[in-house]
């Protein structure tokens, strides 16, 4: 299914920053840390998006599988928590403490992977019409691309 390829690809994308931004954290200066964080916080945001606004009101049109939902959207408050605080406090805070938030955001964009894994991916399997898939493929992508393009504060009509 390629709607599930392009959210795995999404996820592992921002899993991947987080872990290259922990692992050379101690080596880095202020502004590429800043950089990569505003960079980590676009992409966790956007893949909470993906699912709250694309998969999610398809789980919910079921009308049975809204355990789902209830296993995930804890996880996703958790995230959104972690990024809010750590976006208030500054990238080199001497007690460790945007580190520590950093860490605990890897931990989540673990847990949402095993559990997209073992509940969002098999019900996307069983229960997404190819007419689903394709509309949210189609959003991804749009997504996707406007994400890539850059900004010049410009608006396009």
């Amino acid at each position: 299914m390629e709607v599930l390829e392009l959210m795995h690809a999404k996820l592992n994308m921002a899993r991947r920053v987080v872990k290259d931004f922990i692992r050379h954290y101690e080596g880095m200066e202020d502004a590429p840390r800043l950089e990569k964080s505003n960079f980590i916080m676009d992409e966790v945001n956007s893949y909470l998006q993906i699912e709250e606004n694309l998969v999610f009101p398809f789980i919910r049109r079921t009308g049975m599988h809204q355990d789902i939902i209830d296993k995930l959207r804890p996880v996703h408050e958790q995230i959104e928590y972690v990024t809010e605080h750590a976006i208030m406090i500054h990238v080199d805070e001497p007690g460790g403490e945007y580190y520590n938030f950093m860490v605990q955001l890897d931990n989540l964009l673990d847990l949402i992977a095993r559990l997209d894994e073992e509940l969002v991916y098999p019900w996307a399997r069983v229960h997404l019409s190819n007419e689903d898939q394709l509309y949210i493929a189609t959003h991804l992508k749009g997504q996707m691309t406007h994400e890539s393009l850059p900004s010049t504060g410009m608006t396009i009509y």
